[in-house]
């Protein structure tokens, strides 16, 4: 069901981690192009820039690259960030500070790489398999999210999480949800995919509760699930596959099921 080439994206092999700062950068200042004239727009990028120098504590720059450098930990520990400092003074205020959060805050188990975010997108389809955590900032993991969505053929497949900073107690607030929306135009005919709400709750497991063992069983379900053949519509493709067997919402629910038994 990859729309992919498949030796390149394929289910058991490929998993990457993207982690966008949602409420701030480009996207943020130019949504405020819609009341205010260019030259404000602008102000608003420098006056982002300005609060992220001068905010030391609270630097939302600095915060996103330590949740990313925290969770390439409970991964492969790799990060690679991605921007446009070629072309953006706040791609290059955005490398700098991600790299001195690594070299400065103790990060030195971690590798940490920059792309440029364009050339980002042409690696995702080209080999997706390098890639471990993807930082970047909102506008760009917007674009870069959906490219990831296309590596497992529908947007049914993919978890996701707000993720807030760590209080003193080292807990941070969460919300993991699937990526795609409600779906009402499908509402109940019992064709939804689960198995992004179910990885959803896979990286609760993970990330918030500290039960790796767990979120492994639970991922090790879905493959065989999936490596039996077993499709919502959306994963289906277009006509009939031998090997293949279209179910339900409830169905896929089932199988998964009898998977999380066998993986047990």
């Amino acid at each position: 069901f990859y729309p992919i080439r498949r030796h390149l994206s394929s289910h058991s092999s490929t998993c990457c981690l993207y982690h966008r700062h949602a409420p701030r950068g480009c996207a943020r200042a130019l949504h405020a192009q819609r009341r205010e004239p260019v030259h404000r727009v602008r102000d608003a990028l420098l006056r982002e820039r300005a609060q992220v120098l001068h905010r030391v504590e609270q630097r939302p720059h600095q915060r996103i690259a330590r949740v990313a450098f925290d969770l390439a930990r409970k991964r492969k520990g790799r990060v690679s960030s991605a921007e446009k400092s070629n072309v953006m003074e706040s791609g290059q205020l955005w490398r700098q500070v991600v790299q001195q959060v690594h070299d400065e805050e103790g990060y030195d188990d971690i590798e940490l790489s920059h792309i440029l975010a364009d050339n980002c997108a042409m690696q995702l389809v080209r080999q997706p398999k390098q890639f471990d955590v993807i930082v970047t900032d909102n506008l760009f993991g917007d674009l870069l999210s959906d490219v990831a969505a296309m590596l497992t053929g529908s947007l049914g497949m993919l978890p996701s999480a707000s993720l807030g900073s760590a209080d003193e107690s080292g807990k941070a607030p969460a919300m993991y949800e699937p990526v795609h929306g409600s779906a009402p135009d499908i509402a109940g005919q019992n064709i939804a995919n689960p198995l992004a709400t179910i990885l959803s709750f896979s990286m609760a497991l993970r990330y918030s509760l500290d039960r790796s063992a767990e979120a492994d069983l639970l991922e090790r379900a879905v493959d065989q699930v999936l490596a039996k053949g077993i499709r919502t519509g959306d994963i289906m493709g277009s006509g009939t596959a031998d090997g293949l067997t279209k179910v339900t919402c409830s169905g896929m629910g089932d199988a998964l099921l009898d998977g999380l038994e066998a993986a047990a």
